[in-house]
This record gives structure tokens, C-alpha cells and sequence, in this order.
């Protein structure tokens, strides 16, 4: 397993801190008020939409309706004026002779054509508005002054008269014999109104969409936190599981060599043995312990860093150094290659755990026998420590996994191997303390690499 660790240049402040990130809890009650959220979010997204499409359709009808009205309003007008001029005419007759003198407004012209027999009303005679009376010999004909069939035909505001036929805009007939022209809004009014109709649907179903796609991430996210939840369980019932096995032996072990020591069923040097095991497997349970309780102190939110100038070569070797009489033990080797004068803001308690955690898993995870590679580097603004083991390499299915807490790889070998999946995560955890990254960098059945990136390294002997 390799391990980089990459430390940007530059000067840092003595004594400068950074506390780690509280991140709470998810509670199956949070996930119940989320859920019941969503829904009710949901239903009242669809109430909305479908009610505002509804109102817009309302609203257009409406005003098309008040359109309509205002036309069929001004064509009343008109037949309203033409029976006047009528009534005005028939009366003038009926006092006195055909045709009056002078002609009774609104006519200028009124001529009697004898022989010809007519019905009252009036006339469209090619383009000119004639009022026609029957009299006693013929037929009198009465043409009205253009500025009165002007006035009389005269659209409202925002109105214009047209042909019959032209276009879909609705508008209203005008009365006999001018059924073949209508008024209705100018083109202009109507598709203003048309357009505030399509805005308005563009808004509502833009706003929809926009919420429902707001809606389809929160159920997607709730369902990745329910699934996380449900596998951070699982890895906590492994942990308890795994923690249980690992205080269970050695504390059976010891026991039966201090029962067998006590009673006197051992020489000297066997009983010797058995005090060096039980006391093998007091460090054992002491390093377990230390590590849960490291876990706890700088688990997110319950502790401060504090980031000095050091030595990060230095720091790196002595970790080295104490962690080789553990792999000694078990028959493992550790070489480095650390570049002197490497220097970096670190916690100097804190960081030397993820050194000797980074090394216990590439040990515990090496091959047969265990070889571990240490290398220091600097370049440019960084500084490389790289430990690199001789192992089976990590399950692609595992590598988003690793740092999880409780987390170990199902597969068998992991299985038979002591641990309880809080190694990688508290490296991860001291990491992002320090400002830091730390990944996989690659894996393969030649071993694996992790790579941890730290803010601000320079030489050590460069003026600060």
C-alpha cells in the first residue's frame, strides 16, 4: 500500500488552529418529517399548477368574452342608428309628401323612382347604403350623408371593421344588409392578449418543472441518506461485532495465562512466556482501546488542532520508527527513503496517528510477509509521503468506501484480519482537520496507494 501526502508551500502563523466540521445525526424522526414534507410539497405543487392553468384558461375566456361583448355592444349600435334613420324617414313620409322637402337627416338625397314596387328596409346596393319605402306610384329611395354612415360605422377604440371571413379574432356581424362586415379587436389587441395567455402557461410550467425537478432531488437524496443510514448501521453492527471479538480473545488469553501462572502448573520460563503473552495482549487491548478513544477526540466537532511549524520529515521517521518494532513482530519490513528538511503546519500529536494508521493497514492488508515502502518528497509546494504495500490490492466496489467509519471489505481475507474499520476513517477525519485530502491514488494485486494532500510545506531551513 502507498501512501502520498502532498503539503502545499508557504508561511503559516505559530499557534493557527482549524476545529473539525460538526456533522449531526440523521434520525429516522428527520427522515419521517422529511418524507411527509416532500408529499405535502407535492400535493400542494400540483394544486397550484393545475389551479393556475385552470385561472389562466378563465381568464383568457373572459377577456374574450368582454371583446365579443364590446363588439356585438357596437353592432348593436349601428342597427340601433339605422332604425332611427328609418323611423325618422317614414315619419317625415307620413306627415307630408313623398319625397319631404328638405330630406330629414341623415339623408342628403331622396328619390322616388315611379313603377317601382319595393319592401321597406335597407339596401346594399353595390357598395352604397340605400333606404328604401314603398309610397303610393313607386318606390322611394333615400341615400344617407357619408358622414353619418361614417360616424354610424365608426369600430371602437381598440376596434377596426373588416370583412367577413378574415381571420379567427372573435367580433361581432353587423346587422342586414351589412352582414358581411364584423367588428373585432385589431389584430394587435388580440395577440397581446394571446401572448400574456402563452407567458403565463410558460411561467406556471416553468415554475413546475423548475420545483418538480427540486422535488425529484430531495426524494433522490432522501433515498441516498436512507441508504446510507442503513449501511452505516450495518457497518456499526460489524463494529460491534468486530470490537466484541477484539476485546473477547486477548482478554481469554489472558486469563488462561494468569490462571495458569497462579495456580503454579508452569515452570519458570513457560510461565515467563505466558507473562510476555499476556502482556502482548494488554497492548493489544491498549491499542484498541487508544484507537476508539482517538476516534471519539477527533471525531468532528469535539476537538481543536493545534498547528505548529514542524519538522515533517522528522515526524514522519520517528512514526516510522516507532511503528517498526510492531511490524517487526509480525514479520513485516518497513524501508523509507525521507527527504531531510521538509517542513509543514501539523498538529504534532495528532498527525503521527495517521502515519501509524496508514502503516498498521498496510501491514495488516500486506502480503505474505508483509513489505511497506516510506518515501518523502518535496515538489514544488508540496511534500510526497508515499507508503506503499505488497497486498491484494482493494475491491473496486470498496474504494468508495474506505474511509467510511466502521467500514471493512467483505471479502475473505479482510474477514480473518483483525480490525474494526476505524483506521482509514480517523485518518480522514485528522486529514480534512489540517486542511487536507486524502485518496486512494491506485490499487491492483501489486499493492495499493493513498494519497493525503496538506496545505503550505516548504523547506525548513527557508526564513519563515
Amino acid at each position: 500500500m502507498t501512501v502520498t501526502l502532498s503539503v502545499s508551500g508557504g508561511l503559516w502563523r505559530h499557534g493557527y488552529t482549524r476545529s473539525m466540521r460538526r456533522q449531526g445525526p440523521l434520525t429516522m424522526r428527520h427522515l419521517t418529517v422529511a418524507v411527509l414534507a416532500v408529499v405535502l410539497v407535492n400535493a400542494q405543487l400540483t394544486w397550484w399548477i393545475i389551479y393556475t392553468l385552470r385561472e389562466n384558461r378563465t381568464r383568457l375566456e373572459l377577456e374574450r368574452a368582454t371583446l365579443t361583448a364590446t363588439a356585438r355592444l357596437a353592432a348593436a349600435r349601428v342597427a340601433l342608428g339605422m332604425e332611427h334613420a328609418r323611423d325618422v324617414l317614414e315619419s317625415a313620409v307620413l306627415a307630408g309628401k313623398a319625397p319631404p322637402e328638405p330630406p330629414p337627416p341623415p339623408f342628403q338625397v331622396l328619390v322616388v323612382r315611379d313603377g317601382l314596387s319595393c319592401r321597406a328596409g335597407w339596401v346594399d346596393n353595390s357598395g352604397f347604403l340605400e333606404l328604401r319605402i314603398p309610397v303610393p306610384g313607386g318606390c322611394l329611395v333615400a341615400s344617407p350623408s357619408p358622414e353619418w354612415l361614417d360616424t354610424l360605422l365608426a369600430p371602437p377604440e381598440r376596434f377596426e371593421l373588416v370583412a367577413a371571413g378574415s381571420g379567427e379574432i372573435p367580433g361581432a356581424t353587423l346587422p342586414a344588409p351589412l352582414f358581411h362586415w364584423v367588428f373585432r379587436p385589431r389584430p394587435s389587441v388580440w395577440e397581446g392578449i394571446l401572448s400574456k395567455y402563452r407567458r403565463r402557461i410558460v411561467m406556471v410550467v416553468g415554475e413546475g418543472s423548475f420545483f418538480a425537478v427540486l422535488l425529484l432531488g430531495m426524494m433522490w437524496l432522501l433515498w441516498q441518506t436512507l441508504r446510507r443510514e442503513v449501511e452505516l448501521e450495518r457497518q456499526h453492527q460489524n463494529f460491534l461485532s468486530a470490537i466484541t471479538h477484539e476485546l473477547k480473545s486477548p482478554l481469554a488469553s489472558m486469563k488462561l495465562a494468569l490462571e495458569t501462572v497462579l495456580r503454579g502448573r508452569a515452570g519458570r520460563d513457560t510461565s515467563m512466556r505466558f507473562l510476555a503473552n499476556a502482556l502482548q495482549d494488554t497492548e493489544r487491548l491498549e491499542s484498541l482501546v487508544q484507537k476508539v478513544l482517538e476516534v471519539t477526540r477527533y471525531a468532528p466537532g469535539h476537538r481543536s488542532l493545534e498547528l505548529r511549524w514542524s519538522d515533517l520529515g522528522a515526524l514522519v521517521q520517528a512514526s516510522v520508527d516507532t511503528f517498526s518494532r510492531r511490524a517487526t513482530a509480525v514479520g513485516a519490513s518497513v524501508t523509507t527513503d525521507i527527504e531531510p528538511g521538509v517542513g509543514a503546519m501539523v498538529d504534532e500529536e495528532a498527525f503521527p496517528i495517521v502515519v501509524s494508521n496508514l502503516l498498521e493497514n498496510a501491514v495488516k492488508y500486506g502480503g505474505t510477509p508483509p513489505s511497506v515502502e516510506v518515501t518523502l518528497r518535496l515538489e514544488g509546494h508540496h511534500a510526497v509521503l508515499t507508503v506503499r504495500d505488497n497486498g491484494r490490492g482493494i475491491p473496486e466496489e470498496d474504494m468508495p468506501l474506505v474511509f467510511d467509519r466502521f467500514f471493512r471489505s467483505g471479502d475473505e481475507m479482510t474477514r480473518t484480519t483483525q480490525g474494526t474499520g476505524l483506521g482509514l476513517y480517523l485518518v480522514q477525519q485528522i486529514v480534512s482537520a489540517h486542511r487536507g485530502t486524502v485518496r486512494v491514488r491506485e490499487t491492483g494485486p501489486e499493492g495499493t496507494t493513498f494519497e493525503v494532500v496538506l496545505p503550505e510545506a516548504r523547506r525548513t531551513e527557508e526564513p519563515g
